[in-house]
């Protein structure tokens, strides 16, 4: 989906029903906790994200549509009521990786550098995108 509409305001709407947990979100509540100031700003917001697809209007609620892609979150995992950057598991997966070198160190093989200097650079270029990431999705 091109989500050429959806930056600022109507992207923190998006990413807060997103974090929340909730299947729906209601005007006032989101006007609440985004700190909006009036209650037409959070429904304007709200009927733009229905117009894109991504909510549904029913009995005065906004229910969260489920399924869709959209580019703004396409490096991102969504695991319930959070959204992880893909960069963490494989950052994960490096730190592991050198945890594993530096606890069973073999210094007279010479794959042992390799592996060790490697995975300490794949781990640190993964904390910084991976904080990057989360840096980006933050409300």
């Amino acid at each position: 989906m091109e989500d050429s509409e959806l930056t600022g305001t109507t992207l923190k709407v998006y990413l807060y029903i997103l974090k929340s947990g909730k299947d729906y979100v209601g005007v006032r509540e989101l006007m609440r906790a985004l700190n909006m100031k009036t209650p037409s700003h959070a429904y304007y917001h709200l009927d733009k994200l229905v117009r894109k697809g991504l909510l549904v209007k029913k009995y005065g609620e906004y229910y969260l549509v489920k399924n869709v892609k959209i580019d703004f979150l396409r490096d991102y995992i969504i695991l319930g009521s959070s959204i992880v950057p893909k960069f963490a598991f494989y950052t994960a997966f490096f730190i592991t990786i050198l945890f594993y070198s530096l606890l069973f160190p073999r210094p007279h093989e010479f794959y042992w550098y390799i592996t060790t200097l490697s995975s300490l650079i794949a781990s640190i270029f993964g904390v910084v995108e991976s904080v990057h990431g989360w840096r980006r999705i933050r409300i």
